[in-house]
C-alpha cells in the first residue's frame, strides 16, 4: 500500500508543479489570475473497520481554483485599453452572441464593425446612458464607436461678428450692388451650415449711410448679407433690454421691458395693447425730444401794445363810471323800457334788433317759479356781440323819497343820518355834513359816502329834485341791486324832515346808445321788445334825449338849381363834393369819409341841415366856418352865404362836459373773460377794473404780467381776513399832529361787520374799509391815507404833513403788547395784520391751481394763455369774452375774437401733444431738534423764515407759543409761506405765493417744502433756525420734463407702416383706430448704428435675418449676427472677434473613457457624444466561475448570477483607460513553491523506492 500512497503523492507533486509552471507561465498574461491547487488525503474505511486502526491511502487533486487578487497596471496609449482597480469583470458577448463572457482582461480593440473586442473577438458589452451620464443596466448593448457622426450637423443660427469700423469712412449715396466694390465700404466672409451640415459662403457688406450730426447725433451702417447667391434680409425684430425682456413705448417714448411691468394695473395696459394694430415705431427713431408744454390758447391779433409813446393801454382813459352813465355824459340818448316783474306767464322775454332783412333776437325764458329780472335780460343783450357793438343795456334800480324839507331857517347841520339796504347790505351813514344848506349838497355829499361805502364803486347816484331847500331825494344803483329801504333822519326833532312813503322801482331796462348822434326816437324805432309774446304799449316807453344836443346849422337851397357844391378841407386842397339833386347832394355828403367823420347831413324840403357830431361843439359857428355850400345853373355856381336871405341859419348846441370826452367805461375792464385750467370745477373771471383811472400805459407784456398775477391769485389758495368774532375796536388810530397841537379823540377802527355776507375781506377790502371809516371822521378825513404792504403783510397808515400815527389794539389776536408808533423819520407806520392759519382759502383745494401764466407774443402780436402744468392732462379754456370791450378790442387791447373753438384747449386723452407732468422744485430740511412727539414752544429767537419761492422773497414770522404740536406748526409755516406777495410795481397786482405745501419725512426728521409749479422756473429757498432743520440748505429747482414723440416708420414709398395683431408687419391703416398704450419697439432692419463715442447703439442683442430657403430642398436657415462687439473708431477696419454655431458632420477624433466607465467620443465638428458606459459585473463566489481560456470565464451555479454595476458604485472597482492589468503572480512565491514542490516530489519518490526496496527483501528471504 505505501507504494500507491507515494504513488498518489507522486501524482499531486506534479499536479502542484504543473500549476505552478502554469502560473510562472502566465506571469505576463493580461489580466491573469494565479492558480492554486487544492488537495485531499485519501482515506476509506468500512464500516465495520476500525478507523482509528486504518491508515491513510495517499492523496488526491481536488479542484484548480484561481485567486482573484489585484494585479498591477501597466499604462499604455491606447484608450481602449482598460484596467479594472478593484472588484469586478468586463462583461463580454461571444462572437456568436449566446454566451455571456467575463474577463478581467481589458485589452481591447475596434473590430472592423467598429465593435470593441478583446483578441478573441468577444465583443465588450455597455449599458446606455441619458443625457446626465446615469447607466440604465437593464439596456446592455455591444460598445460600439463611431467613426462620423449621424445627424448631428448643427445648422447656423448665430454669427458673432466684433469688429472695427473705420470712424472717418466715407458715406456712400449709390444703390448698392455687390459686384460693385465701390457701393459699400467693406465686407466680411464666412461659412454657414445648413441641417444636414452643408456648408455655405455667407458674406456680409457694410455701407456707411450717415455721419453723426446735430439733429441726429449717430453714425449708421447698412448691412446686406447674401447667402450664396441670395440676399436675407433682415427680419422683423423687436428691440429688447439687456436682460432680454422684450422692450415697448408708449406715446411719450418711455421705454419699458416687459418684466418691467408689475403692478395688475400696468399688467394690464400691456396686455390689452397685444391684439391692438399700431405704427410700426424703430427704435433709432426716437430722436424727436420735446420739452414737455403746458396747454396754451392763443387769442387773436392785439396791436399796439408796444413800448412806444402812443402804445399800450392807457388806463387813465377809463373812468370809473358804468357804460351807460358815461355815454349820457358823453353826449348819448337812451331808451327806458318798464317791464312788469311780478305775475308775467312763463313765456320769454324777447328784443329784436338790427335793419330789415337782417333782424336779431335775443331771448331770456321766464321761469314758472320766479319773477323775471331784468338783469338777466341786460346780461343777455350785453353780451351779444351784435347788440354790444351799437347798444348798452342797463338794469337801474331806484327809491325816491317824496318829500324832503330842510328847517326853516335851513341850516347844513339839519339832517344827520341816512341809511339804505342795497343788495342785501345795509349802509348806514352819519355824521351828515354837507358842504351847504341845499338839496344839492346834501344829495351829492351822500352820494359820495354811499360810494365810498359801496367799495368805490360808482354805480350809485343821488340826484336831488326840487327847490333849494324842498324837493325829492333819488336814489339810483346803475348795477340794478335791489333796494329794499332808504331813509334820511333829521339831526334833532326840529331838523330837517322826510316824509311821504319810498317809492322803489325796478324792472327798468334802459338802453343807451353808443352813437352819441343816434337820437332817442331812431333807437325806439329800431329795437322791438315783447314781453310775453306781446310788444310793450307806448307808454312803457320813456325816450331819453342826450341832455347835451349838438350844433347845427341849415342851409336853404333853391330846389330848382342844376347843381350843388360843398367845400371842405385844408385851403391848399379842399374836398369838393357836387351833386344834381339835393337827396343825391346828401348821399354823396354822407358817403364822404372826410365829411362823415365829423358831420351828418339830412334834407327837408330845401333845407339841408348839417349837424355836428362832436358834443363838445357848442355853436353853428364852427360848422359855418368849415363848410361851403354853393349852388349852380350849370356853368357857374354862388356860395349860399352870399344870398341876400340869412343863410344859414345856425343852432347852438350844449357842449358835453369834457373832461368826459374821449373817456370810456370801468365796464370796458370789468369781467373781461373767463378761465378754466386743468378743468377745475369752476372758473375764474378776470377784469382789470381794478386799474381803471389810474396812470399807467401798459405794454403787452405788463398786461400779461398782471394777468398772470390775476389769474394766479383768483385761483390760488388766498385767505380772507375776518374780524367778526372780535368784539369792540379792532385797533385804534391816534392822530399826534405836528407842532404841539392838541390830537384828536382816538378814532376806533371796527372791522367786524365788514366784508361780505360772511364778513371776509380781501386786503383791498380792508383797505377800502379802514379808509372809509377814517375819511367818515372830520378829524381824521384827509389826515390819514391807509394802504396795505404786500411784501411785509402790514396795514400801512400814511399821515400828512408831518402828523405822527400810533397804532394800538387790546384784542389778544392782533397780538399787540404796545403800541406802534411811527418814527421820527418814517412816512408812515403798520400793523402787521395776516390771515388766521387755520382759515379756509376762498376757494377749495381741490379746485385751486397755480402757475397758470398769460404771455404776450410781440412778434405774432398777442396774448397765450397757459396752464401752470405741463403734459397732455393740462387743459385751458377761456370763455365769456366780453364782447365790445377791452377783451375783444384789436388796437390797444386783448384781441380775444375769433371763432370760440379756438379758446379752448382740452386734456388729450389719446394722442400725445404736450408731454408728461413736470416736477416741483422740492427742499428737504436737515434733521430737526425738537421731540416733535411732544407739544413744543416757538419764540421770538427762531420764529422768522426768510423764505423765496419763484421770485418772491419775504420773511414769515410764527406766533410764539408753547403748545404747538407738529401739525399746528406746519400748518402755521405753510400758511405764512402761501401768505407772501411780493411788491405791487407801479400800482399793478403782485405776485402771489400760492400751494406751497410744508410737509415731515419721519425717517429723517425733517420738513419738507414742495412748490405748486412744476417747471425748471420753479425755485424754494428756506432758512431759519438751526433748531427746525432750515440753516444752511441750498435753493432746490424744479424741472420740466422731457418726451420723446415716436415717429412712426415709413417704407421706401414713403407709406406709414403698421404692425398688426399678430406682430407682422402691414401696410394698410385698416383695423387701426387709436395708438393703444404701449407699442413693441423694433429695430432697423438691418442698420448698425453708433454713437459719437464709437459705441454700439443697436442692435446690442443681434440682428436677426429672414429665413432663406436654401437651392435644391434643403432645408432652411435663419441666422442671428451679433454685432454687439463691434466699434467705430478712428482705426482701420479690423476684424476684433469672429465666431458662430453650425456645424456639419464629424469625424471621430478623441475618445474619454472615465473612471466611472463613462465613453465619450469627440468629433471634428465640435460635437461630443456619450457612446455608452463600460459596466462590472460582480459574484457571489468569483473562484465558482469556469475558467474558458484567453483569462475569460462562464458563470457557473457555483459562481452565482452575474450582478452588473456602475464602476465606482459600492462593491464595484474602476476602469482606468489606456492602462491594463497585469497577472497576479508573484514570482518570487512561485520559486519558493517549486523548490517546495520539488522536495515534496523526492520525498514520494524515496518513499517508493523505500517500498520497493522492501518488497524485493520480502522476495528474496521467500526466494
Amino acid at each position: 500500500m505505501s507504494f500507491y500512497t507515494s504513488l498518489t503523492g507522486l501524482n499531486a507533486a506534479t499536479a502542484q508543479l504543473g500549476v505552478t509552471a502554469n502560473n510562472v507561465a502566465n506571469v505576463s498574461t493580461v489580466g491573469f489570475k494565479r492558480s492554486r491547487a487544492d488537495f485531499g488525503d485519501i482515506f476509506a474505511t468500512s464500516p465495520l473497520q476500525k478507523a482509528s486502526a486504518t491508515i491513510g491511502q495517499g492523496v488526491s487533486l481536488k479542484r484548480v481554483t484561481q485567486e482573484f487578487g489585484q494585479g498591477n497596471m501597466t499604462f499604455s496609449s491606447n484608450t481602449l485599453d482598460l484596467a479594472i482597480s478593484g472588484d469586478g469583470f468586463f462583461p463580454l458577448k461571444s462572437q456568436d452572441g449566446f454566451q455571456d463572457i467575463f474577463t478581467r482582461n481589458g485589452s481591447f480593440l475596434m473590430n472592423d464593425q467598429f465593435n470593441v473586442v478583446n483578441s478573441a473577438g468577444q465583443r465588450l458589452m455597455a449599458a446606455s446612458v441619458d443625457s446626465s451620464g446615469k447607466a440604465n443596466l437593464t439596456d446592455m448593448n455591444v460598445l460600439t464607436i463611431p467613426q462620423k457622426t449621424n445627424g448631428m450637423a448643427t445648422q447656423t443660427s448665430k454669427v458673432q461678428l466684433g469688429l472695427n469700423f473705420p470712424a472717418d469712412a466715407l458715406v456712400i449715396s449709390s444703390e448698392f450692388n455687390r459686384n460693385d466694390p465701390t457701393t459699400y465700404n467693406k465686407s466680411t466672409a464666412l461659412t454657414v451650415y445648413d441641417g444636414g451640415g452643408n456648408g455655405y459662403l455667407a458674406t456680409v457688406y457694410y455701407v456707411k449711410t450717415r455721419n453723426a450730426s446735430q439733429a441726429s447725433p449717430n453714425n449708421k451702417w447698412q448691412t446686406y448679407v447674401y447667402v450664396g447667391d441670395q440676399l436675407v434680409s433682415a427680419s422683423l425684430q423687436q428691440a429688447t433690454s439687456k436682460t432680454g425682456d422684450l422692450m415697448y413705448v408708449n406715446k411719450y417714448g418711455e421705454l419699458k421691458a416687459k418684466g418691467d411691468f408689475k403692478t395688475a394695473e400696468e399688467v394690464a395696459a400691456l396686455n390689452s395693447s397685444f391684439s391692438r394694430k399700431t405704427y410700426k415705431f424703430s427704435l433709432n427713431q426716437l430722436t424727436d425730444v420735446r420739452t414737455s408744454q403746458p396747454a396754451a390758447v392763443t387769442g387773436g391779433s392785439a396791436i399796439n401794445l408796444g413800448t412806444g409813446s402812443n402804445d399800450g393801454v392807457d388806463f387813465a382813459t377809463y373812468q370809473n363810471l358804468n357804460k351807460s352813465d358815461l355815454l349820457w355824459k358823453q353826449g348819448s340818448s337812451a331808451v327806458t323800457y318798464s317791464l312788469s316783474t311780478s305775475g308775467v306767464p312763463t313765456d320769454s322775454v324777447t328784443l329784436t334788433f338790427g335793419p330789415d332783412g337782417a333782424k336779431k333776437t335775443v331771448s331770456v325764458p321766464v321761469e314758472a317759479t320766479k319773477e323775471l329780472t331784468t338783469a338777466s335780460l341786460a346780461k343777455a343783450l350785453n353780451a351779444n356781440s351784435d347788440f354790444g357793438a351799437k347798444y348798452v343795456a342797463q338794469v337801474p334800480t331806484s327809491a325816491t323819497l317824496p318829500t324832503v324839507a330842510f328847517n326853516s331857517p335851513a341850516a347844513a347841520g339839519d339832517f344827520a343820518s341816512f341809511g339804505m339796504n342795497i343788495g342785501g347790505k345795509t349802509i348806514t351813514i352819519n355824521n351828515l355834513a354837507p358842504d351847504s344848506a341845499s338839496g344839492a349838497s346834501l344829495a351829492a355829499t351822500i352820494e359820495s359816502r354811499l360810494r365810498r361805502e359801496d367799495g368805490g364803486r360808482t354805480d350809485i347816484s343821488v340826484s336831488w329834485q326840487g327847490t333849494t331847500t324842498a324837493g325829492s331825494l333819488k336814489v339810483v344803483d346803475a348795477a340794478g341791486r335791489q333796494i329794499t329801504s332808504a331813509t334820511l333822519a333829521p339831526s334833532t326833532p326840529t331838523g330837517g324832515t322826510s316824509t311821504g312813503t319810498t317809492v322803489f322801482t325796478s324792472g327798468d331796462l334802459k338802453v343807451t346808445a353808443i352813437d352819441p348822434n343816434l337820437p332817442a326816437e331812431d333807437i325806439a324805432a329800431a329795437l322791438t321788445l315783447a314781453q310775453a309774446g306781446t310788444p310793450l304799449a307806448a307808454g312803457a316807453i320813456a325816450l331819453n334825449s342826450t341832455p347835451y344836443p349838438r350844433s347845427s346849422a341849415d342851409y336853404t337851397f333853391d330846389t330848382t338849381s342844376a347843381s350843388f357844391k360843398a367845400t371842405f378841407g385844408p385851403d391848399a386842397s379842399p374836398i369838393t363834393v357836387t351833386a344834381n339833386s339835393i337827396n343825391a347832394f346828401v348821399l354823396a355828403l354822407n358817403s364822404e369819409a372826410t365829411f362823415a367823420q365829423s358831420y351828418v347831413a339830412s334834407a327837408v324840403g330845401g333845407v339841408v341841415k348839417v349837424t355836428a357830431k362832436d358834443p363838445t361843439t357848442a355853436n353853428a359857428a364852427a360848422i359855418t366856418g368849415a363848410l361851403k355850400f354853393y349852388q349852380g345853373n350849370g356853368t357857374s355856381f354862388t356860395q349860399i352865404n352870399d344870398l341876400a336871405t340869412p343863410n344859414p341859419l345856425g343852432s347852438n348846441g350844449v357842449p358835453a362836459a369834457p373832461q368826459f370826452a374821449g373817456k370810456k367805461s370801468i365796464d370796458d375792464l370789468k369781467d373781461l373773460f373767463s378761465i378754466n385750467v386743468d378743468n377745475s370745477i369752476d372758473p375764474v373771471t378776470i377784469g382789470l377794473d381794478r386799474l381803471v383811472g389810474s396812470n399807467l400805459r401798459l405794454s403787452g407784456a405788463q398786461i400779461a404780467a398782471e394777468l398772470t398775477n390775476s389769474i394766479n391769485r383768483a385761483y390760488g389758495d388766498e385767505k380772507p381776513f375776518n374780524f367778526s368774532s372780535l368784539v369792540g375796536a379792532t385797533f385804534t388810530v391816534q392822530l399826534t399832529p405836528a407842532g404841539g397841537a392838541t390830537p384828536p379823540a382816538p378814532l376806533d377802527i371796527d372791522l367786524s361787520q365788514a366784508g361780505d355776507d360772511k364778513k371776509n375781506m380781501r386786503y383791498e377790502d380792508m383797505v377800502k374799509a379802514t379808509q372809509a371809516i377814517v375819511d367818515a371822521n372830520p378829524s381824521y378825513a384827509g389826515k390819514v391815507k391807509v394802504s396795505y404792504d404786500t411784501v411785509l403783510q402790514k396795514l400801512m397808515f400814511t399821515s400828512a404833513g408831518n402828523d405822527k400815527i400810533t397804532i394800538s389794539s387790546a384784542q389778544s389776536s392782533i397780538g399787540l403788547t404796545n403800541p406802534i408808533v411811527q418814527g421820527v423819520n418814517d412816512e408812515s407806520v403798520g400793523l402787521t395784520l395776516a390771515p388766521a392759519a387755520s382759515t379756509a382759502s376762498y376757494r377749495a383745494i381741490n379746485d385751486q391751481r397755480f402757475g397758470v401764466k398769460v404771455e404776450y407774443d410781440a412778434v405774432k402780436g398777442g396774448f397765450v394763455f397757459k396752464s401752470g402744468s405741463t403734459g397732455d392732462s393740462s387743459s385751458v379754456t377761456v370763455s365769456n369774452i366780453k364782447p365790445n370791450s377791452l377783451a375783444t378790442q384789436t388796437s390797444k387791447g386783448l384781441g380775444l375774437t375769433g371763432d370760440p373753438a379756438n379758446y379752448i384747449v382740452s386734456a388729450s386723452k389719446i394722442d400725445a401733444l404736450r408731454g408728461t407732468k413736470s416736477y416741483p422744485a422740492v427742499l428737504q430740511g436737515n434733521s430737526m431738534a425738537v421731540n416733535v412727539d411732544n407739544n413744543f414752544s416757538v419764540d421770538d429767537t427762531n420764529n422768522k423764515f426768510v423764505v423765496s419761492v419763484n421770485g418772491v422773497t419775504g420773511t414769515v414770522v410764527i406766533p410764539p407759543k408753547d403748545t404747538y404740536t407738529l401739525g399746528t406748526f406746519m400748518e402755521a409755516l405753510q400758511s405764512g409761506i402761501n401768505n407772501l406777495q411780493g411788491p405791487s410795481v407801479g400800482g399793478l397786482s403782485p405776485q402771489t405765493i400760492d400751494g406751497v405745501k410744508v410737509t415731515y419725512d419721519s425717517v429723517k426728521n425733517s420738513l419738507i417744502f414742495t412748490t405748486a409749479t412744476a417747471s425748471t422756473d420753479s425755485y424754494i429757498k428756506v432758512t431759519g433756525d438751526a433748531r427746525w432743520g432750515v440753516d444752511g440748505l441750498d435753493a432746490k429747482f424744479g424741472r420740466t420734463t422731457t418726451w420723446i414723440k415716436p415717429t412712426p416708420f415709413k417704407d421706401n414709398k414713403g407709406s406709414t407702416v403698421y404692425i398688426d395683431g399678430f406682430g407682422k408687419e402691414a401696410s394698410n391703416a385698416a383695423g387701426f383706430d387709436t395708438l393703444p398704450e404701449w407699442s413693441p419697439i423694433y429695430l432697423d432692419k438691418g442698420e448698425l448704428t453708433f454713437d459719437t463715442t464709437g459705441n454700439l447703439v443697436s442692435p446690442k442683442q443681434g440682428a436677426q435675418l429672414d429665413t432663406v430657403y436654401l437651392p435644391n430642398g434643403k432645408g432652411s436657415l435663419t441666422i442671428n449676427i451679433d454685432y454687439s462687439k463691434s466699434t467705430q473708431f478712428a482705426s482701420p477696419y479690423a476684424v476684433l472677434s469672429q465666431s458662430q454655431d453650425g456645424a456639419p458632420e464629424g469625424d471621430l477624433v478623441g475618445l474619454a473613457i472615465k473612471d466611472d466607465g463613462l465613453v465619450n467620443a469627440s468629433y471634428s465638428n465640435g460635437s461630443q457624444k456619450s457612446l455608452g458606459k463600460v459596466v462590472l459585473v460582480n459574484f457571489s463566489n468569483a473562484s465558482g466561475l469556469r475558467q474558458i481560456g484567453d483569462t475569460s470565464y462562464y458563470k457557473t451555479s457555483d459562481s452565482g448570477v452575474p450582478k452588473y454595476g456602475e464602476a465606482g458604485s459600492a462593491g464595484y472597482g474602476t476602469v482606468r483607460s489606456g492602462a491594463t492589468e497585469r497577472a497576479n503572480v508573484d514570482l518570487t512565491q512561485e520559486l519558493v513553491d517549486l523548490i517546495t514542490e520539488q522536495r515534496n516530489f523526492q520525498a514520494n519518490a524515496k518513499a517508493m523506492e523505500t517500498s520497493t526496496s522492501l518488497t524485493s527483501t520480502i522476495i528474496q528471504i521467500r526466494n
